[in-house]
């Protein structure tokens, strides 16, 4: 899986990550190239999360309990939209810049 820095913008993989802090929904990497750290947005990422389980539980009840396709079938359709949605929202952005001393030539 490939990243893109949110400060130098440059790609890389994620095998390539070194330092990171943080667990769950608020873990932060470090870019290999400059040494900003960079995160998700918190807030899409749980949409993307709820919208993924809500469009499951549609589709579980719409299998089990008769007459209610009319129902869910919409809910579906708007859970695939919430998470298609959140997932092409959610890009890393920069936490922390990097100290100057780090990455001053720019490479």
């Amino acid at each position: 899986m490939a990243l893109q820095c949110a400060h130098c913008y440059k790609h890389f993989s994620i095998a390539k990550v070194t330092n990171s802090r943080g667990k769950g929904l608020s873990v932060e990497v470090q870019c290999p190239h400059c040494a900003a750290w960079l995160g998700h947005n918190k807030g899409l990422s749980v949409t993307k999360i709820v919208g993924f389980y809500s469009g499951v539980t549609a589709a579980l009840v719409a299998y089990f309990v008769e007459g209610v396709a009319h129902i869910t079938t919409p809910l579906m359709i708007l859970a695939v939209i919430v998470v298609c949605l959140s997932h092409i929202m959610d890009h890393l952005k920069m936490v922390e810049a990097p100290d100057d001393g780090v990455n001053s030539t720019n490479e």
